[in-house]
């Protein structure tokens, strides 16, 4: 018990930050409730009753519910402590879900009592509040596993599963209690060592069934023949060139207009909040582009629908909800949609999907809560990662704008088309290694073992767990293995060697393929990949093009003070800025709503950074070229071909031949 307790202290950088063994002991100790706490209580149980029933009538009768799981966590307490552990690790350990906990390393072994265990589970369920548990198992992993972040480790864990994803057949009988969300403890196998992962992933695609927010939607169905048949389905909104380069020129006008909106926003000199700003704008693209949404319906829902996933102070219940039964209404009823394989233009292609699927309209309302999430949160998370890296690294923000301009000089005016996208290098590089060091979906997967696997334990032992294990093939600790990627596996380097098939490309013959390896799975390993990756990788290309083409960006306070700092993988210090992986997807920290967490609370996402027009930027850059007395002689063909002459100093290399031939241009490491 005294060993348990300095690992929890040392793990979670002691007393002071209301994360210590006193204070989650103090968390299950008997203490009464107040009047207040026992009325907020009552009015939360009822409003689960109402959720639970109206769900049920989504499966049943197909209804759509007046609030979504997301608002109604909204109205919890977000740092209430869980009740009933003591019950529930008793239903556990008898029915033995815990049984895997020691087959591989882990704090388990520590446990010797019954408080220890409690104190385990106390432990994990505040993690996972604070949005810190990845970086607690990674810790798990360095003291427990003997290959360090390459460790296959397994932890208990407070899970809460839900039958609202299994599919619904015309022979199953639903009652309402086949709805509600279920508070377990279980064993959790963290899969790190990259062979054991790429292998675990590609064969065992059934899901585990902890996404009941999103109903038995692609992403959440333990069906695996219902996750194919979507699939084939919903994959024709996304194909590259037949629909993705369709619907292009209102990705485009969009990013036009974004670039424009973050001129109006830092013209006064103030700081901008990027994440806010990237998030806003990813939200925009895929109401506009792939849902085929009126401009009028995104400016009115955008804000709303972003603050209620992110369970932010000033989210309004109703507001997600109500964006959902209008663009559902949409899906439903807009007959200007179309698919390439409908013979008519490309318009809101996944809401057509959705239109002509014929699924249960529990399927379709988890796909669409699913892409008002997964497709902008991610995408908005990368954008705003990689834009701070930049701005920390403004040698490399350089070669990127240096990239774009010359992009944009070669269109000769014209506007660029999907093919045009597959003409960048730096920014593909900076793409992927933000990809790898901030992944937002830093989780990676979770899957139960559809029948018994081998796992490497410590030393050169295997084990072998049962069938229906869940495991969790983690992005977090194999994307920043040093082991993987060398002594550099914290820092931002888009220099390193990435592997072919990791590299993300968007407009080339390979573009619609995973980037992925057994070290590197930004977006899951095929064949249950995501099925959005193109869409995303498309708006990425195009919004980050017109904004480092127009604006310069550099740290600002309190954000400053992380120009030169490092974020390790284990590092469990709440205080210490960090990525908050919350609802799956993991954003940066907010500084200045950051620190401890009280009970009306949580830990938000932000990123404040200065914006300043490129124009103001060049005049700089020439003083310090001129100071330096670094050459730039630029040769252009027609066809858009570029080299630089700038020498060591800049970085740049054409490739081999004359200069003067218009040969294509290659960004090498200074």
């Amino acid at each position: 018990m005294d060993r348990l307790r300095r690992i929890s202290r040392h793990l979670l950088a002691g007393d002071e930050l209301g994360l210590s063994p006193e204070s989650c002991a103090a968390a299950a100790s008997s203490a009464q409730p107040s009047e207040d706490a026992k009325q907020r209580k009552s009015k939360f149980v009822d409003i689960i009753r109402t959720y639970i029933m109206e769900t049920h009538r989504l499966r049943t009768t197909g209804e759509t519910p007046s609030m979504t799981l997301h608002e109604v966590l909204m109205m919890q307490p977000p740092y209430s402590k869980r009740t009933g552990l003591g019950k529930q690790l008793e239903k556990a350990e008898a029915k033995g879900y815990l049984a895997a906990l020691s087959l591989l390393p882990g704090p388990w072994a520590d446990a010797q009592t019954r408080e220890d265990k409690l104190r385990l589970l106390e432990l994990d369920w505040m993690a996972q509040q604070e949005g810190i548990q990845l970086q607690l198992y990674a810790a798990y992993q360095e003291r427990y596993g003997d290959k360090g972040l390459g460790s296959n480790i397994v932890v208990p864990s407070v899970v809460m599963h839900s039958k609202v994803t299994e599919k619904i057949t015309p022979e199953k009988q639903l009652t309402p209690l086949d709805s509600a969300i279920v508070q377990r403890i279980v064993a959790r196998v963290i899969v790190a060592d990259p062979e054991d992962a790429e292998r675990v992933a590609r064969i065992h695609v059934r899901k585990e069934p902890n996404f009941g927010v999103l109903m038995d939607s692609i992403i959440s169905t333990t069906d695996n023949e219902h996750w194919r048949e979507q699939r084939q389905h919903l994959v024709e909104a996304f194909l590259p060139l037949s629909s993705l380069a369709e619907i292009l020129p209102v990705s485009l006008a969009r990013a036009k207009d974004c670039a424009n909106r973050l001129g109006s926003l830092a013209k006064d000199g103030q700081p901008v909040d990027m994440s806010d700003f990237l998030l806003h704008e990813a939200q925009a693209q895929l109401q506009l582009a792939l849902l085929g949404a009126p401009e009028s319906l995104m400016e009115e829902t955008n804000q709303g629908i972003r603050k209620t996933f992110m369970f932010h102070p000033d989210a309004k219940l109703g507001d997600l909800s109500n964006a959902m039964k209008e663009l559902m209404k949409v899906a439903q009823e807009d007959r200007t949609l179309g698919l390439p394989s409908d013979g008519c233009p490309v318009r809101g292609p996944l809401s057509r999907a959705l239109q002509t699927g014929n699924f249960h309209a529990s399927t379709d309302y988890g796909n669409l809560l699913l892409i008002l999430f997964a497709g902008h949160d991610t995408t908005g998370h990368t954008m705003t990662w990689l834009t701070f890296e930049l701005a920390r690294h403004p040698d490399i923000q350089r070669k990127v704008q240096e990239e774009v301009d010359h992009f944009f000089r070669c269109l000769n005016g014209r506007d660029p088309t999907y093919q045009d996208l597959s003409k960048f290098d730096v920014l593909d590089r900076c793409i992927t290694e933000t990809l790898r060091l901030w992944p937002a979906v830093a989780n990676g997967t979770f899957r139960q073992l559809q029948f018994a696997e081998e796992l490497r334990a410590n030393g050169e032992s295997k084990v072998t767990l049962p069938k229906g294990t869940f495991v969790t093939i983690s992005n977090w600790c194999r994307h920043r293995n040093p082991e993987l990627w060398g002594a550099d596996a914290d820092s931002f380097n888009p220099w390193r060697s990435f592997a072919s098939e990791e590299l993300a490309r968007v407009g080339c013959p390979m573009a619609a393929r995973t980037p992925q390896s057994a070290r590197f799975s930004p977006f899951a390993h095929n064949p249950r990949s995501c099925l959005g990756k193109n869409f995303a990788q498309m708006e990425m290309r195009l919004i980050l093009s017109y904004l480092f083409h127009k604006f310069s960006f550099a740290l600002a306070p309190p954000y400053d003070a992380l120009m030169d700092t490092t974020t390790k993988a284990s590092d469990t210090n709440p205080r210490t800025f960090r990525g908050i992986n919350s609802g799956g997807t993991m954003g940066p920290m907010d500084l200045e709503h950051g620190g401890s967490v009280s009970e009306d609370e949580r830990f938000l996402v932000a990123m404040k950074l200065r914006v300043a027009p490129t124009s103001a930027q060049a005049q700089w850059h020439a003083r310090h070229r001129r100071a330096s007395d670094v050459q730039d002689t630029l040769y252009e063909s027609c066809e858009g071909e570029f080299v630089s002459n700038r020498g060591e100093q800049a970085g740049l290399y054409g490739s081999q031949g004359s200069k003067k031939t218009g040969v294509s241009f290659k960004f090498q490491p200074s």
